[in-house]
């Protein structure tokens, strides 16, 4: 803090030199420079940032990765290439484990994939966007049975070719994922897949829990015809991909890392 004196010295002289401006300044932001960096969790907990910690009720915070894995839209698998990330908060009472969106971040980061192939000779890449509310149960999660992730989205569809608005699936039609660690029951012509809980760690005194390796899996969903991309392509992008697809035609499979941190030690380690 600069002392008052040698400010009002600087005022009445009515001529501040350039040093004295440029020393004022670079006490300023040093001395400001420790609380713009407050306020973020430190140490094992660094990357639950965007938890939701002023939301009341929220007791844990959620971050999950999703480096590999593939979405398949009928007649298209796309790999994934680029971590896929979720983030938020739950709270978890004796009856419930309500999921709340991150604050400040996207609950479900926007990564591009690359479709294979492309479309009309140019390279095309679709990202799963977030049209609806995340449930995520632990328990489900860990114990291999039933909807461990709910994800209502839509893929949106670049490149040169197409506008800005080219979706499969909607806020009104979305795609809705009901992702498990255990094993699926689809329709035809799909076959039962299993998923897995992965490797389960506990650190920080418990406060910290961790499935390395988890697989999230489904492929009972329906996905819809495209829209938004043109009068021309819509009907392209829907025989390429072989759209719509029924239930029994589609797959995704989210292979990545999941952790659960108590919410009190996250605001502690800020």
């Amino acid at each position: 803090m600069i002392p008052e004196h040698r400010l009002t010295r600087w005022r009445a002289s009515g001529r501040t030199s350039y040093p004295a401006v440029a020393l004022l300044a670079l006490l300023t932001a040093l001395y400001l420079a420790p609380s713009a960096m407050a306020g973020k969790p430190t140490g094992e907990y660094a990357q639950f940032t965007h938890c939701p910690l002023e939301v009341t009720g929220v007791n844990e915070c959620v971050y999950g990765e999703v480096p590999s894995g593939e979405i398949v839209l009928n007649k298209v698998k796309i790999p994934i290439a680029h971590t896929i990330v979720l983030q938020g908060g739950l709270v978890v009472t004796e009856k419930e484990e309500a999921f709340v969106n991150a604050t400040e971040g996207a609950t479900l980061s926007k990564t591009a994939e690359e479709v294979p192939g492309g479309f009309g000779s140019s390279p095309l890449t679709a990202t799963l966007e977030l049209v609806g509310s995340v449930a995520l149960s632990r328990t489900k999660l860990a114990a291999g049975e039933g909807t461990a992730l709910k994800l209502p989205v839509r893929a949106h569809l670049k490149n040169m070719f197409l506008g800005e608005a080219c979706f499969i699936g909607t806020s009104a039609k979305p795609i809705t994922l009901n992702l498990t660690t255990g094993t699926t029951s689809p329709p035809e012509p799909n076959k039962p897949i299993k998923g897995s809980p992965g490797t389960f760690e506990s650190r920080e005194a418990g406060k910290l829990l961790i499935y390395k390796s988890d697989s999230l899996v489904d492929n009972a969903f329906s996905a819809p015809g495209a829209e938004g991309c043109g009068t021309l392509a819509n009907p392209l992008i829907n025989e390429k991909f072989g759209l719509p697809a029924a239930a029994g035609r589609n797959t995704v499979i989210f292979n990545g890392t999941t952790k659960f941190a108590n919410a009190q030690a996250v605001r502690e380690s800020e």
